[in-house]
């Protein structure tokens, strides 16, 4: 069986119960959770979380909560890797195994399902080198001419070999588009028992698809784009 993961812990400090807050007429966590139940390709989606709130929230959109995430992998400083490897392992004992897992993130209101399945085909077809698939957005200006700001408050370049480079010459550079990835679930498990790295592959998503919500002004951003893209369906 496929199962969905779903991280969702309370504490947000930049905006306030984050992952439940009200966006177009509903908890922005249930938008991935429909998007999962509508791709047909999970047994169970699972949400981790450490609040009882969050617990009862998804349980209404046909999300489970097995326990309660503990105080270690609920502060600052716990790392998805092991949040993760918290509920694989908890399946195990269970009895409950799973070829793939899927990791998506509570605050992605503009995932579509479409590319959940698609991007399942292309990890099912890999190779048994590659371990995953990230959903990934292209920077929009080559980070090789990225600037900064010194202590006197000036301008420099960060990498002054690119300085006369045109921006079409220069590669192209990518980053986790915080919306979802697939995990072959024991390639995963011995990746992390050995402390080795994952090996994945990029499914790129176009720019409309993507917004990291870290504050008010980015809640807007998405709240926007998600409307244009209501508007193309």
């Amino acid at each position: 069986m496929n199962v969905a993961i779903i991280p969702a812990r309370s504490g947000s400090k930049r905006i306030h119960n984050k992952n439940i807050k009200d966006f177009n007429g509903r908890p922005i966590i249930s938008y991935p959770i429909l998007a999962a139940k509508k791709s047909k390709l999970f047994k169970e989606i699972i949400v981790s979380t450490d609040s009882y709130k969050i617990k009862k929230i998804v349980n209404k959109f046909g999300a489970k909560v097995y326990h309660l995430r503990s105080k270690k992998l609920s502060n600052d400083h716990a790392v998805i890797k092991d949040v993760l490897f918290d509920i694989i392992k908890f399946l195990k004992k269970k009895m409950l195994s799973t070829k793939y897992f899927c990791l998506i993130y509570a605050t992605s209101p503009l995932i579509n399902f479409y590319d959940l399945k698609k991007s399942l085909r292309i990890l099912d077809k890999s190779n048994s080198v590659v371990d995953s698939i990230m959903a990934v957005k292209k920077f929009s200006y080559p980070i090789q001419r990225a600037l900064g700001i010194n202590k006197k408050k000036h301008l420099y370049m960060r990498n002054k070999k690119y300085k006369n480079a045109r921006s079409q010459d220069l590669e192209k550079s990518y980053h986790d588009a915080g919306v979802f990835s697939w995990f072959k679930t024991d390639n995963f498990l011995n990746k992390i028992k050995s402390n080795s790295s994952i090996i994945s592959l990029p499914f790129v998503l176009e720019e409309l698809r993507v917004q990291d919500i870290d504050n008010i002004e980015d809640w807007k951003v998405a709240e926007f784009k998600y409307k244009i893209l209501k508007q193309k369906i």
